[in-house]
């Protein structure tokens, strides 16, 4: 009967939470184009997608705590697991809405807004790049010698351009390939050559320390403690630290060097980290620029939250559908956004 009672009261909640987004949309964004043309409107338009998934998992646990009040002997385990599937997404909503605070109202003229012909331009489907100019070709090896310079804005040049759409296309190629692996882990024959598909996100963490920030350590001028005054920066080093993570306890998983469960749910963990930080990444000058990349990023973000989720109920529920369902879920997932990635552009 608790149960019950808790499971429609917390569906109500989060219908309640929906439509106070539906309520802020309406007042702060003075036309629905603005939900995708502003920093606001895509954390806003995130943020009711998180409650959405809140919501499916509440009328789950409401349809078993149904049947739990109808019969005593009703199994209780996939409703306290996809509990703790919406603690998860409750987290990096939470998330989301404090990077919403901060965020620049479209109705009060403080953001750049982008345009429909804007995002089509800069999303046209176009094969990816994997030529990298020499680093003494970009402006951070000319210009940039401090944190507060590199805050100044500057149009990027043609191999600056090239330099992130590179790392971002290596990226998903290394995403992709790890999906297709964790895919075939499935299958006997080919498990125990795949398992060791973790270690490309060791190599991608690698790539991520050396490339992902140009103007600071240990590529550019700025030093490693100086550039840690800059949020982007600090971010994108707490995201290679979550993949490596990731990697180092996700191969020992695979390779069953373990004797206690936990390590298995690193793996959930750090990439629901990863997708919350990804989700807040730009949107620090609210340029228009930066909208341009935010759209690419979200749905990355939203996918990973979908791989962490997959991940958790695969672990929790390993012998049961909703579990093995959720072990092709998340690599699934994985190569939906490694192709996000090779679609990635700056301009």
């Amino acid at each position: 009967m608790i149960a019950f009672k808790f499971s429609r009261n917390a569906m109500w909640a989060v219908g309640a939470l929906i439509i106070a987004g539906l309520l802020m949309m309406t007042r702060h964004t003075s036309d629905l184009n603005a939900l995708y043309e502003t920093n606001y409107g895509m954390l806003l338009t995130t943020k009711i997608a998180l409650l959405f998934g809140l919501l499916c998992f509440a009328a789950a646990n409401l349809s078993t705590a149904r049947k739990l009040w109808r019969v005593s002997s009703t199994p209780i385990r996939r409703l306290l697991r996809f509990a703790e599937v919406e603690v998860g997404l409750g987290l990096v909503t939470l998330f989301c809405a404090a990077a919403l605070a901060s965020a620049s109202l479209p109705t009060d003229g403080g953001a750049e807004r982008t345009s429909l012909s804007e995002i089509t331009a800069r999303f046209a489907p176009r094969w990816p790049s994997f030529h990298s100019p020499a680093y003494a070709e970009l402006s951070a090896a000319q210009t940039v010698s401090s944190v507060a310079e590199r805050g100044t804005p500057s149009l990027p040049s043609a191999a600056d351009i090239a330099w992130a759409e590179m790392n971002h296309h290596l990226a998903g190629v290394l995403v992709i390939l790890m999906g297709a692996f964790a895919l075939l882990e499935h299958h006997w024959r080919t498990a125990p050559a795949v398992r060791h598909w973790p270690l490309l996100f060791l190599l991608l963490g690698g790539i991520l320390v050396v490339r992902a920030d140009e103007t600071a350590w240990p590529l550019g001028p700025i030093g490693f403690f100086e550039s840690l005054r800059d949020p982007q920066i600090v971010q994108h080093k707490v995201i290679t630290v979550l993949i490596a993570t990731f990697a180092i306890f996700e191969w020992q998983v695979r390779r069953s060097r373990f004797k206690s469960d936990w390590p298995a749910f690193v793996f959930p963990i750090t990439t629901g980290a990863a997708a919350a930080f990804l989700l807040t990444h730009y949107g620090h000058t609210e340029g228009k620029d930066e909208v341009l990349i935010a759209i690419s990023h979200t749905p990355i973000a939203l996918l990973g939250v979908v791989s962490a989720s997959a991940r958790w109920l695969e672990i929790r529920l390993s012998d049961t559908f909703a579990g093995r369902i959720g072990g092709y879920v998340w690599p699934v997932a994985f190569m939906l956004s490694g192709f996000l990635l090779l679609l990635y552009r700056e301009q």
